[in-house]
């Protein structure tokens, strides 16, 4: 071993030069660039596989049109029916309501106008017929209304 030469051996080392050493580096490269390449690939033939699987084309044969279009027309009919049938069922019912059209004193409502006078009057028997009904929720909102068109169109003058 004493005719081991290391500074020859430094000089002469092919993976020690700078030419083998670019040659190298760019092979590496190369094999890297190939690499991502394909994976890139394959991953957007998959995605696009993906994307093709959830996104259902917006080319349909005439014929799942028409089958499509029908299935839409049996379902909205038979919605109706449903709606018909439930009518049917409260006009079977025959709830009357006995609703009294109040009298109204135009010595307490002095100062309205015609117009204001009938608007007043229709909200009064509006309230009246959802009070005898039983609609509470009703009521208040009506009677929220006459507050409304009281405070703005009679207490303003």
């Amino acid at each position: 071993m004493s005719d081991f030469n290391y500074q020859a051996y430094l000089k002469n080392n092919p993976l020690l030069q700078e030419e083998v050493k670019e040659e190298k580096l760019l092979t590496e490269s190369q094999e890297i660039d190939e690499t991502v390449e394909e994976t890139v690939e394959e991953v957007a033939e998959e995605t696009t596989e993906e994307i093709q699987e959830e996104v259902p084309s917006s080319k349909i044969k005439v014929s799942e049109l028409k089958a499509k279009i029908k299935e839409d027309i049996i379902s909205l009919l038979q919605e109706e029916e449903d709606e018909v049938d439930i009518e049917d069922e409260i006009e079977a019912d025959d709830v009357e309501v006995d609703i009294e059209e109040p009298t109204i004193d135009a010595a307490s409502d002095a100062g309205l106008s015609s117009d204001e006078q009938e608007i007043q009057d229709s909200l009064k028997l509006a309230y009246d017929n959802a009070v005898a009904i039983g609609d509470q929720k009703l009521a208040d909102q009506i009677g929220n209304s006459i507050t409304f068109f009281t405070r703005t169109h009679v207490v303003e003058r």
